[in-house]
Order: C-alpha cells, then structure tokens, then sequence
C-alpha cells in the first residue's frame, strides 16, 4: 500500500495513492472517568498509581455528527472540515466481524500507548480532557479533504479536545492502530518522519508505513525534512522527541 500524508493550513490527511488539494482552507480552529480506566480490563494497585491523568484517548466507533470550526472533542468540532457539517456512520456497520474488529484496535490502541499508561476508552469521557477519534465512513461522510485519515496540526498543542477521523478504508487493522495513534501525535504538534516503522511515517510525507508491525515512538527521530511545508511547525527542532510529547500531554 501507497500512503502519504497530506495537510493543509493546519489539517493533514493520511491518504492512498494520491495528492488531492482543498478546494478551501479549513475554518480555524456515557460515562464519568474519575478512576484510572472506564472501560478498560482491571489495573493493579500500582498501574492505577501511574495512570496518566491529564488527557484521555476516546475511540469513538458508534457514528458521530461533527461541525466546522475550531477543534474540539467536547462540542464534536473539527477545524479540518470542508463543509459546516457532517456525519461518520458507525465503524463498519452491517459487518459481522465489527466488533471483533473494534476490539483488536482498542487492544493496539491500549498496548501503543501502554508506556505511559494512557488511558484508553470507548465512551465519551465527561470530567477530563480527551482526544477523540471517529471511525467510520468515507471522506465525504465527515468532510475531509482525503480518503483514510485526518487530524489537525497543533504545532504547540493550545487546543487538547483534538478530533481526529479514520476511514473503514483502511486496513489491514493494524494500520488502523498505527494511524490512529499517528493523528493523536500529528495533534501534539508531532510531524512527519521518513521511518517506515515509526508512528509518524506518511504524515505529509513520502513515507510508506509499514501496515503489518506495531508502529513505535521515536526518542528522539529526525524530523523529514522534506515533509510538504504546511505539515512542518515554523519553530521545530529537526528531531523529535514522541515518547517525551505524548507524556508531556497525557501525564502532566
């Protein structure tokens, strides 16, 4: 599979197999998590000690109507909208393996992330800050400017209640997870690296992401120089420390 990733302004895409410009600039822009995991399997002692408390990570597979305008998780508001309002249907709806599917990308989403620990969850979290992703649909169901997935570039991270989008497109799942948890970072300020392996590949970038291996977070990894400029932050060093960022955003 051919990936890249295309952005825009502040919006970036991971796409397959072309370069698809925007006819417009994007507009700029359940249940209570008090305990350490919500729907998660349960946490020792110790892990429940450790768990990083200051954002969530909300996978959001049920459908969900979203609005342009600045992002936001809380309000369903994504900046890299093209239109003022669309829906993502449920992930994979009507396919009988759906929910085995959903759970083998929460499990991948939990181990990538299980460094931390951040804590991953499949409803809507109402007392912390979270990033939301939705799953499901096409390009055209949400307004996104390309065909897999989407989040907006956050170069220092002022808005935490990113919205980010992954197609049913893509697969295998394993690829899901690694997209996913590449917009989660590209929302960190993150940008694109030139390692196939690493979580950042194909985000604006000629990189193509290896779909069949758990990506990893780079500490530190150069920064590909030759990202297309709209996907590069003005001020960034030319490497990148990802396991530093995502902990700096999830733990403190």
């Amino acid at each position: 599979m051919l990936a890249s990733a295309l952005a825009m302004g502040c919006g970036a895409q991971v796409i397959d197999g072309r370069s698809h410009e925007p006819d417009a600039a994007p507009v700029d822009a359940a249940e209570e998590i008090d305990a350490p995991s919500d729907d998660g399997p349960p946490l020792s002692i110790d892990a429940a000690v450790a768990r990083c408390a200051s954002r969530t990570v909300f996978l959001n597979f049920d459908g969900q109507a979203l609005q342009q305008g600045p992002s936001d998780a809380t309000t369903n508001r994504a900046s890299w909208m093209n239109k003022a309002t669309g829906a993502a249907p449920p992930y994979l709806n009507g396919n009988g393996n759906r929910n085995a599917q959903i759970q083998a990308i929460v499990d991948g989403v939990r181990a990538a992330l299980a460094q931390f620990p951040v804590t991953v969850v499949t409803t809507r979290p109402i007392s912390r800050s979270y990033v939301m992703v939705v799953f499901g649909g096409q390009m055209g169901n949400v307004g996104a400017n390309y065909t897999s997935a989407v989040n907006a570039l956050d170069c220092d991270d002022a808005r935490p209640n990113d919205v980010a989008w992954v197609s049913d497109s893509v697969a295998p799942t394993q690829l899901v997870i690694n997209f996913t948890v590449g917009a989660i970072g590209f929302g960190l300020g993150l940008t694109a690296t030139a390692d196939a392996n690493d979580c950042m590949c194909a985000w604006d970038n000629g990189c193509q992401p290896n779909a069949n291996a758990p990506c990893r977070l780079g500490s530190p990894i150069a920064r590909d120089p030759n990202t297309n400029a709209r996907s590069l932050c003005p001020t960034a060093s030319p490497s990148q420390d990802e396991v530093a960022v995502f902990r700096k955003a999830f733990c403190e």
